[in-house]
């Protein structure tokens, strides 16, 4: 097996899952109050998304609020299949656009209801923190995309974290607003990040220099005969 092809093949998977762990490691090993203190400055409402977005939503994708170590085990399987079909840039790229799509959509419901007097304005200061945003889309495609022995994997994830999916939609809750929107945007967006790389590696084929006759002949004659 070549292990190097693997790593370079699957990079942005690695990458993910190390940070994620590196970061949950560091977050529960903190006293309460400093858990508390990263937990509140990295999550994703609306007070945090005025004032510092990029850190937000750049550190809300690797503090999960709970079941550090499951949250690993889920990037691995919701990460790797579509790595392996799109590539590198293009996972990072299609997750990446979930997680913010997801977060904007939510947190702009919530600003809407606050504006409009439907929410109190301690709303803008909830908590919003985690990874799922880009496992459970993940999960989506490797379900429906992925390989014959990924897919029970992804089931056995989605299954998992069902029950809390959805919970408070009618009332627009958070996370299930967000869940539902990266699980409609997953497979339109996959679909098209993956013809995208189809058509770039049918191109690279097609400019990738061809041996011309004369080389090959050339290439025969100083071949060794066979006794």
């Amino acid at each position: 097996m070549h292990y190097g092809l693997v790593l370079r093949t699957r990079a942005a998977t690695w990458a993910y899952v190390a940070a994620l762990a590196m970061a949950e490691a560091v977050v529960w090993a903190l006293s309460p109050e400093s858990k508390a203190h990263v937990v509140d400055w990295v999550s994703t409402n609306v007070a945090n998304l005025s004032h510092h977005p990029v850190g937000s939503l750049a550190g809300s994708a690797f503090v999960p609020d709970s079941y550090p170590l499951a949250w690993v085990g889920l990037a691995l399987v919701a990460l790797s299949p579509v790595n392996a079909l799109l590539g590198n840039r293009r996972t990072v790229l299609l997750f990446v656009l979930l997680h913010v799509t997801g977060t904007l959509v939510s947190e702009g419901v919530v600003a809407w209801r606050v504006a409009h007097g439907a929410l109190p304005e301690a709303a803008r200061h909830q908590l919003d923190t985690g990874p799922s945003f880009v496992l459970v889309p993940g999960l989506v495609l490797v379900i429906l995309f992925g390989t014959w022995w990924w897919r029970p994997l992804a089931v056995v994830g989605m299954w998992a974290l069902w029950p809390y999916l959805f919970q408070g939609l009618r009332q627009l809750d958070v996370a299930a607003v967000g869940h539902v929107t990266v699980m409609v945007l997953a497979v339109p967006s996959f679909l098209l990040f993956r013809r995208s790389r189809r058509a770039t590696l049918a191109r690279d084929a097609r400019a990738a220099p061809q041996p011309t006759a004369g080389a090959a002949d050339a290439s025969t004659a100083t071949e060794p005969s066979t006794p």
